[in-house]
């Protein structure tokens, strides 16, 4: 059967109709979505499962015929469906031309698929899936904004794409500028997910809004539950189960992180980064054993916000620095020192940094490791005393096994990579 299936697909008559198969497999799923959304909202709308697989084989057979008598064909044929999209909008009355473009971009999209760009077509079919299918959400995350958060995203926005062509992209005491701000943008980015995520969440249950809030600061879910501990204090389980679980999520965010700048550290960090994980939220699920429905708003600023961002590059930068010094005079061991110091702020800083000095070939690879999870742990410990010096006693003692599973997690999983690294 195998030997089969290899064979069809490297014949001739596969290699003919492939654009036609995958043009209609991708006009079809975005077909399903609209079909299975105005089945659920009992709407009327342009389009649906069948009208979508013939726009798209519409674009894929006008791109075919170009070949053959030039660029008209698509001129006409884009010309002929906008018209029909034209008269059913004005048939229909139907507000909002989300499913009018959406035929047009799937037409572009069987189009793509002509010239065989499959990857491209995929990615505009599965970019307008996700706008099609969250629609609530993304009215609830905009519902949710504020003047300022607008404000700080167009700041960040001009800033960055002003500002950085005009960095130098030399080393300056081994700081290169443009890449210290590369590293901006790309923390930025994730932890705006992490806000856009926060901020939909944060009507939601505790636990959940604690997990979220991970992805942006795991140290701002705790500095907001511990005092809310004081307030709350029936709900002391979901408040720890929240720190703890995004204590935990800190460690998946490393290893992400790490992989931006090298896949092979990021690799190696995976194991003890996984382990420790795996035994955080798995406490912090068994001490919050039920859903909860009350709220709690997780306090974090918005990550586009441009003080916010010149402050993480500067320290980025002053931790790349102060890595480099310390390995050149001192060796590992002011490479230790440098990580426990910025683990008590931060460790996305020296994460990042120590994966560039591991991309130079200033650091070895065990040696970053140990320096990145001295980092985590320096931080989880603060966390946990951060919710007996805010918090309650009932709190610190409750949070007390996750942290320290946290902790174990970490050693054993750098013991299993060492132990998995031996020849």
């Amino acid at each position: 059967m195998d030997n089969l299936l290899k064979e069809f697909v490297n014949s001739e008559v596969w290699h003919l109709y492939e654009p036609y198969a995958i043009s209609l497999l991708l006009g079809g799923l975005i077909g399903v979505e609209r079909e299975f959304k105005k089945q659920r909202e009992h709407k009327i709308f342009f389009g649906g499962v069948r009208t979508f697989i013939l726009i798209s084989l519409l674009g894929t057979l006008s791109g075919a015929l170009s070949q053959h008598f030039g660029l008209p064909v698509v001129f006409i044929s884009l010309l002929a469906l906008s018209g029909l999209i034209g008269i059913s909008l004005i048939l229909e009355r139907a507000p909002g031309l989300t499913s009018e473009i959406s035929g047009l971009l799937t037409f572009l999209i069987g189009l793509l698929c002509s010239n065989r760009n499959y990857q491209l077509a995929s990615f505009l079919s599965i970019s307008l899936l996700f706008v099609l299918s969250f629609k609530e959400q993304m009215h609830k995350f905009v519902k949710h904004l504020t003047l300022e958060d607008l404000y700080a995203f167009l700041k960040f926005a001009a800033v960055t794409f002003v500002v950085y062509p005009l960095l130098p992209d030399k080393a300056f005491y081994g700081v290169n500028p443009r890449e210290v701000w590369t590293m901006v943008v790309v923390i930025s980015g994730i932890d705006f997910l992490g806000y856009v995520l926060t901020k939909i969440a944060g009507e939601r249950g505790v636990v959940i809004t604690g997990l979220i809030g991970g992805l942006v600061s795991s140290t701002a879910v705790t500095a907001t539950f511990s005092p809310l501990s004081k307030i709350n204090p029936h709900l002391l389980r979901e408040y720890a189960s929240g720190i703890v679980g995004a204590s935990s999520i800190m460690f998946p965010r490393m290893v992400v992180l790490a992989s931006v700048v090298n896949l092979k550290f990021a690799k190696y960090l995976l194991i003890p980064s996984l382990t420790a994980f795996i035994l955080g939220i798995a406490y912090s699920y068994v001490i919050s054993k039920h859903k909860t429905q009350n709220r709690a708003n997780v306090k974090v600023t918005n990550p586009f916000e441009l003080s916010t961002a010149i402050k993480f590059g500067l320290f980025y930068a002053l931790i790349l620095f102060l890595a480099r010094n310390a390995i050149k005079y001192f060796g590992n061991y002011g490479l230790y020192v440098v990580a426990s110091i910025s683990g008590l702020s931060d460790v996305d800083a020296i994460t990042l940094s120590t994966a560039k000095l591991y991309s130079s070939g200033i650091v070895e690879i065990f040696a970053g490791i140990f320096a990145v999870l001295l980092a985590a742990f320096v931080n989880t410990v603060f966390k946990w005393f951060l919710t007996g010096f805010m918090g309650t006693k009932e709190l610190f003692k409750l949070t007390a096994p996750g942290f320290i599973l946290l902790a174990v997690g970490e050693v054993l999983g750098l013991v299993g990579l060492i132990m998995y690294s031996k020849p």
